[in-house]
């Protein structure tokens, strides 16, 4: 568990204890205010989903942001728990639960919340009624197609039909209606580009018509489609624009990362690691006291951000070390600090029990990241 120093409220963000993960919030209140705008006209609304930040506080802001269901989403049993504890109601388990404890603490939620869970086959819908009418308990259910993701979700069309009608038919269970998470828009160029905007709307368009036309289907065959739930801040406004989707689950927005940063620069980046030079080995490198276990490299390195003529480089688990080309960098000290912009929010936070809240370069205060951990 991490240790931090609790410093006081109005402490200079400069002189925090490092390695430190810190969220501004001025920016992220400016990311959310961007995303949650482009739904004011909309049919659709925004269900956040948490799993990146896993933070109650943060969860609570985008709730009061507006334009939302009013309800969040998250990936685990546990992260739902969290979350639920944290006095949040509506509930969007965007998985699959399948071993018999996990539906037991799903239908355990359900007694005082409204919750929703995805499915993929017969027998966890099956095994889900069981469940949820041994406990008198009601789970709403969304069936989840696969549009490209490869992951989870059965094919759109009749496939999806076939296990709604499923649904439908089985006590305890609410037919919702359905959900599909989009990948990102992948390109033929060089490798980790994105394509250009135009390319990446018209990429998203195709795949969520699959998603409506899936819709189209089952209410034809006299189910109806009470939720049509996409993903994420990829595609968000594409989205918002395309009539028959009801909810989008985004993620990343309030507080982005490198990655994102390069898909959507509307945002921009609001949750940073801050470090401190700890050593300064030869004239062309400083190594900082933030490493893997500091950043969550998994998906790919952190990115030094504000030192012009620097490039982090190379981390080890505790340390990373900076290559100093020019200019202001060759001027780095020992006990100077520096910000890394994490490449991936959710492997970064999964680093830390706490954020560090700034506004105006001021501490607000230290916040739990409640549900890290909680992958069960």
């Amino acid at each position: 568990m991490e240790r931090p120093v609790f410093q006081p409220t109005g402490t200079p963000v400069m002189d925090l204890d490092t390695p430190a993960l810190v969220v501004d919030l001025d920016v992220m209140d400016r990311n959310i205010e961007i995303l949650h705008g482009r739904f004011n006209q909309s049919g659709a609304k925004v269900r956040p989903h948490v799993t990146g930040h896993q933070t109650p506080k943060i969860a609570h802001r985008q709730l009061r942001a507006g334009n939302n269901v009013g309800g969040i989403s998250v990936t685990s049993v546990g992260e739902a728990e969290v979350f639920s504890d944290a006095g949040i109601a509506d509930i969007l388990v965007a998985s699959q639960i399948v071993t018999r404890a996990k539906i037991r603490r799903l239908c355990a939620l359900a007694g005082s919340n409204r919750i929703g869970v995805a499915v993929d086959n017969p027998q966890n819908v099956s095994d889900l009624s069981q469940a949820a009418t041994a406990q008198g308990v009601t789970l709403g259910v969304l069936v989840e197609l696969d549009v490209g993701l490869g992951r989870c979700g059965v094919s759109p069309g009749d496939e999806a039909l076939e296990l709604a009608r499923a649904v439908a038919n089985s006590p305890g269970l609410r037919f919702d209606g359905i959900m599909a998470i989009a990948p990102l828009p992948s390109s033929s160029g060089e490798a980790g580009e994105f394509p250009d905007r135009q390319e990446r709307d018209a990429i998203s368009w195709r795949v969520l018509q699959h998603v409506l036309e899936s819709r189209e289907i089952i209410e034809k065959d006299g189910l109806p489609v009470s939720v049509v739930s996409v993903g994420g801040t990829h595609n968000y406004d594409v989205a918002a624009g395309m009539a028959g989707i009801t909810e989008v689950q985004a993620g990343s927005y309030p507080l982005m990362d490198h990655l994102y940063c390069r898909m959507r620069p509307e945002f921009s980046p609001a949750a940073k690691v801050l470090a401190a030079v700890i050593s300064r080995p030869t004239g062309g490198s400083a190594v900082l006291d933030a490493g893997h276990k500091a950043t969550g490299p998994d998906r790919g390195l952190a990115v030094l951000e504000g030192v012009t003529g620097a490039q982090a480089v190379r981390f080890s688990a505790e340390h990373g070390v900076l290559e100093l080309q020019s200019g202001p960098a060759q001027n780095m000290k020992s006990g100077d600090k520096a910000w890394l912009v994490p490449f991936n929010l959710g492997l970064c936070f999964n680093q830390y029990d706490y954020v560090r809240a700034v506004r105006g370069d001021k501490l607000e205060g230290f916040w739990p990241i409640a549900g890290r951990g909680r992958f069960d």
